[in-house]
């Protein structure tokens, strides 16, 4: 049987209309399914936690990368579930990453007619990322975005053209695989398992979701404003690892030590830390 975990208000509303658009396929194919809708912050993380508890393995969420999050934090053995997701988020970049079709319709259809394949996921200290995890420019715009309540994929956009010109970087120390690579003042520093962040930000066009690695993008703070134009031309167009001042390497574990206490981001929620260390794991399935 598969449990539904619903954010009814996901992608403004959009995960509740999703679901009314699939009800009746899965009433006409015969689909034996518990819908469980969340009211509040993590309660999709409870809820996967509680059902996982129980046995049970076979989960549909209907949500955005954040309910995504959350349910894979939720589960007691990742190794031994299986997720599927119809994109009703405002970004949906890790659906984009999958390959997944935006229609619920497609969607719901790629889970019960296709197959669960095995997908990585990044462990973070005591907890997991399923899209891309990090410290810098991202963060400052989701910080400014929390302080002033904004949402939207516009506003994340004019947020971000704003903490471009504006953020300053951030000292951290990178271990790769348990050797010190060296310290960077990062204006970017990001471990990727997708591709996308921020509702369609090609951060690294390069990672691929089931390779067994973190595809790791090291940014430099720029001297030069006017390299800042170009920087952002390059990010937007997917071409941020030709940049010049840009690090990308593949490596199974990594390790950010920031200088100080900083806040850091997993799949677009905030954490906060002095010592950033991820791996990439592998067992949780996911139809696509």
């Amino acid at each position: 049987m598969f449990h539904i975990i619903l954010n009814p208000v996901s992608g403004n509303k959009k995960a509740s209309k999703n679901f009314r658009k699939v009800e009746k396929t899965l009433q006409q194919r015969g689909v034996a399914y518990e819908l469980h809708e969340t009211h509040a912050v993590r309660e999709a993380e409870a809820i996967a936690r509680e059902l996982t508890l129980k046995g049970e393995t076979e989960i549909i969420v209907f949500g955005g990368d954040g309910t995504l999050h959350e349910v894979l934090n939720g589960l007691v053995d990742p190794a031994v579930c299986t997720i599927g997701l119809v994109p009703s988020g405002t970004g949906n970049d890790f659906a984009t990453a999958l390959g997944l079709p935006l229609k619920p319709e497609e969607a719901i259809l790629r889970i019960l007619d296709g197959a669960a394949k095995p997908i990585d996921y990044l462990q973070v200290g005591e907890r997991r990322c399923m899209n891309i995890g990090g410290v810098g420019m991202d963060v400052d715009v989701l910080v400014h975005c929390a302080e002033n309540n904004t949402k939207g994929k516009l506003k994340y956009i004019m947020q971000l053209l704003k903490s471009i010109y504006t953020y300053k970087g951030c000292s951290l120390t990178v271990y790769r695989d348990g050797e010190k690579d060296k310290t960077y003042n990062a204006f970017l520093a990001a471990a990727c398992n997708g591709k996308l962040f921020g509702g369609g930000v090609p951060i690294c066009p390069a990672a691929c979701v089931d390779d067994g690695k973190i595809h790791v993008v090291l940014v430099d703070v720029f001297e030069k404003k006017w390299e800042l134009t170009k920087t952002l031309v390059k990010l937007l167009r997917g071409k941020i690892l030709e940049h010049l001042h840009c690090t990308h390497y593949l490596c199974e574990k990594v390790r950010f030590v920031p200088n100080e206490l900083c806040t850091y981001q997993l799949d677009g929620e905030l954490y906060h830390s002095e010592d950033i260390e991820i791996q990439v794991c592998q067992g949780l399935r996911m139809y696509r």
